[in-house]
């Protein structure tokens, strides 16, 4: 029963996830990295983040190699490379004046960077499968004693422009019990973020959220706001942001909606470790405080931690609380929290 409600809510997202995975790229393998050690190796440069360089070699195998363990890089390609402090260059790489620099060569300039310093690589003007990123999770528990079951899905897929990123997520959580009714909850948002100078960007967002042990049957949320790259790193990320939102709230006990003007304050970090086996972390948190229903406030917390087992296979261990002051159907409860493993893949 809780397998069959699942695959019925879900089917079409796997699917449209999933085709993410399956999409080829071809390009010429005419980029040359040189390792500290002397190694030499012909491919294609796709990316680099979190302090790994992902390459695709001539034998068509991609490989990850540590950015620390880089000498030079050469490709006629074009690039977007980031470094800690949000400056932003374009144009094509070449080794550096010094060994432990290298040279964007722009289309009227050339910079000398520092490697230690630059954060993020993007290949320019690729196709829109090429520079798609993200996960599938897909996690199942049952308890024999308690006859209860429960079942998640989670997958994201990010897309990345000289000056845009924008991401559409997902996470549905099922449980079922002999003694009570299914509970369930489903996130589904979209997200749009704009960069602007020294760190600072604007972000809008949409979400659809329902959760049954809070008595949300659907809240429907618009918001944006400005933020800040606080932290920026090859190993760590941290940002904040503060905006409005306004929200529509249909409750499981009620049939007129609810609609509430919000503020939204957030906050995110990540802590990457990409010596094998890689591991991340990730804690994020929303605070929503009424500003129609003054006195009222919510918020959602969540840490994650993912731990790969063989490449690009990850184990997870997830908690999530989400709290509001005051839940607006009669028998809902004030807050909701789940602790879940799961696996995941990312591409």
């Amino acid at each position: 029963m809780l397998l069959t409600s699942f695959l019925n809510i879900n089917f079409f997202s796997i699917v449209i996830i999933f085709l993410f995975l399956s999409i080829p790229s071809f390009a010429q393998r005419t980029d040359v990295v040189v390792l500290k050690n002397g190694d030499k190796i012909t491919g294609e440069v796709k990316f680099m983040r979190v302090g790994i360089l992902t390459y695709k070699t001539d034998n068509m195998e991609t490989i990850e190699i540590q950015w620390n363990k880089i000498k030079s890089i050469t490709t006629k390609n074009f690039f977007e490379i980031e470094v800690a402090d949000g400056r932003v260059f374009f144009g094509s790489i070449a080794p550096g004046e010094d060994e432990d620099r290298m040279t964007v060569k722009g289309v009227t300039m050339e910079h000398n960077l520092f490697l230690k310093y630059i954060v993020r690589i993007n290949r320019i003007k690729e196709s829109f499968w090429d520079i798609i990123e993200g996960s599938v999770k897909l996690g199942f528990s049952f308890t024999k004693a308690s006859s209860i079951g429960q079942i998640s899905l989670g997958g994201n897929a990010k897309y990345r422009t000289k000056i845009n990123v924008s991401e559409l997520a997902l996470n549905s959580v099922l449980t079922t019990t002999d003694e009570e009714i299914t509970s369930s909850k489903n996130d589904l948002s979209f997200s749009y973020q704009h960069n602007l100078k020294y760190q600072w960007f604007g972000a809008g967002i949409i979400s659809l959220q329902e959760n049954s042990e809070l008595g949300i049957k659907l809240r429907t949320s618009l918001g944006g706001g400005i933020g800040n790259n606080i932290i920026q790193s090859q190993n760590q990320w941290l940002y904040g942001l503060a905006g409005i939102s306004v929200n529509r709230e249909a409750k499981t006990d009620q049939t007129v909606a609810i609609y509430n003007v919000e503020g939204l304050i957030s906050a995110q970090y990540q802590f990457f470790k990409y010596e094998h086996p890689k591991a991340t972390f990730l804690t994020f948190t929303n605070i929503f405080p009424s500003l129609s229903n003054l006195g009222r406030f919510r918020f959602n917390y969540n840490a994650e931690l993912s731990w790969e087992m063989i490449l690009d296979f990850y184990w997870d261990l997830t908690f999530y609380f989400e709290y509001d002051n005051e839940p607006q159907s009669e028998n809902a409860s004030q807050s909701d929290y789940r602790i879940e493993t799961s696996l995941k893949y990312i591409f």
